[in-house]
């Protein structure tokens, strides 16, 4: 099972500490496939940043990892 991470970055391109700009998209909350859900966040606040900062920010102001469990 994967965990999506959606975590806002500063303008140097470094994650913010602040838990309140990140995000959890674990594949046990969304019926075994976070994807779906995690793109969905992401692309709601790329469009928000978009809004508020111009064309292109959001990409650049946000992003979205994942992190999956080491294979036995």
């Amino acid at each position: 099972m994967a965990l999506y991470i959606l975590k806002e970055l500063d303008s140097t391109g470094r994650p913010f500490r602040d838990d309140d700009t990140t995000s959890y998209y674990a594949d046990d909350d969304y019926g075994g496939d976070a994807y779906p859900a995690a793109m969905a966040g992401y692309n709601r606040e790329v469009a928000q940043t978009d809004l508020a900062w111009g064309p292109g920010s959001g990409a650049k102001r946000w992003t979205l990892l994942k992190v999956s469990p080491k294979a036995d």
